[in-house]
C-alpha cells in the first residue's frame, strides 16, 4: 500500500509514501512544502530536515516526533499534538500554533517569531534560547516551561501563565506587558489606600499568585486584607491579565530574585509618581 500526500493549493500528489501509515515513518530531508496533512497521525515520525513549510497540520498528531532542523515556517499547526516533539533548531516563523498542545517538547534553538501561539500548552517545554519575538503568546500556558535566554522582544503576553517557569528579568522586561500594565494600574486606581501595603507585601515576599486567601496571596487577595472592601472585592478575576501574570510569583519570592515581582515592583513604582505628579498639578 502506498500513501499519497497531496498539496493543499493544487491537491496533486507530491510525494508518496510505501505503507499504510505515517506513524513512525522515517521522512528525512523531505519536501513537504504545502502538503496537507490535516489529522493525519505522524507519532514517532522522524522528520529531521523536513521542509514543511506552509503545510497544513491542523490536528495532526505529532507526539514524539523528531523535528529537528525542520522547516515548519507559515504551517498551520492549529490544535496539533506536539507532546515531546523535538523541535530543536525548527523553524517555526509565522506558524499558527494557536490551541496546539507542546507539553515536553523540546524547542531550543527554535525560530518562533512571529508564530501564532495563543491559548496553547507549553507545560514543562523547554523553549531555551528559542526566538519569540513579535510572536502572540496570549493566554498561553508556560507552567513549568523553560525560557531561559529566550527572545521575548515585542511578543504578547496578556493573559500568558508562567507558573513555575524559569525566566529572566532582561528578556521579559522586552515582551509587550502593555496590556498587563494597564490591568494592574486599573486595579490600584481602586485600590489608592492600599498601595504601601501591597509595596510591602511584594518587598517582603507575602504574595502568592495562587491564591485569594492566606498570609500570602495574590494581588486582589493582598489588597482585600485592608477590609476596606468587605470580604472581597469586585475586582477580583482570575482571568485578568494582572491576576495571570502574578501566578508567577509564589510565597517567599521577592523583586531580587523574581522577575515578574521585580516588573510589578516597578509598576507600581512608576504608579506612585504619577498619581504624585496629578495630585500636584490639581492644588
Amino acid at each position: 500500500m502506498t500513501i499519497q500526500i497531496k498539496s493543499r493549493i493544487s491537491g496533486d500528489v507530491i510525494f508518496e509514501y510505501p505503507g499504510d501509515s505515517l506513524k513512525n515513518a522515517i521522512l528525512i530531508d523531505v519536501n513537504l512544502s504545502y502538503a496537507d496533512l490535516t489529522n493525519t497521525d505522524l507519532s514517532n515520525a522522524i522528520l529531521i530536515n523536513a521542509n514543511l513549510s506552509n503545510a497544513d497540520l491542523r490536528i495532526a498528531d505529532l507526539s514524539n516526533a523528531i523535528l529537528s532542523n525542520a522547516n515548519l515556517s507559515h504551517a498551520d499547526l492549529r490544535i496539533a499534538d506536539l507532546i515531546n516533539a523535538n523541535l530543536t533548531n525548527a523553524d517555526l516563523s509565522y506558524a499558527d500554533l494557536s490551541n496546539a498542545y507542546l507539553g515536553i517538547a523540546d524547542l531550543s534553538n527554535a525560530n518562533l517569531s512571529n508564530a501564532d501561539l495563543s491559548h496553547a500548552n507549553f507545560s514543562h517545554a523547554n523553549l531555551r534560547l528559542s526566538d519569540l519575538s513579535n510572536a502572540d503568546l496570549s493566554d498561553v500556558y508556560l507552567g513549568d516551561a523553560n525560557l531561559m535566554g529566550s527572545n521575548l522582544r515585542n511578543a504578547d503576553l496578556t493573559g500568558t501563565e508562567f507558573r513555575n517557569a524559569k525566566l529572566e528579568y532582561k528578556n521579559l522586561i522586552k515582551a509587550n506587558l502593555s496590556k498587563i500594565k494597564e490591568d494592574f494600574y486599573e486595579v490600584l486606581n481602586q485600590a489608592i489606600p492600599e498601595i504601601d501595603f501591597l509595596e510591602k507585601s511584594i518587598l517582603e515576599g507575602k504574595i502568592d499568585g495562587s491564591t485569594y486567601e492566606g498570609k500570602c496571596a495574590c494581588l486582589c487577595g493582598t489588597i482585600e486584607k485592608s477590609g476596606r472592601f468587605g470580604y472581597e472585592c469586585d475586582m477580583r478575576d482570575p482571568n485578568r491579565p494582572i491576576e495571570r501574570f502574578f501566578l508567577a510569583i509564589r510565597a517567599g519570592d521577592t523583586p531580587v530574585y523574581n522577575p515578574v515581582s521585580r516588573i510589578v515592583f516597578d509598576w507600581l513604582q512608576e504608579f506612585k509618581e504619577k498619581i504624585k505628579f496629578e495630585n500636584k498639578i490639581g492644588e
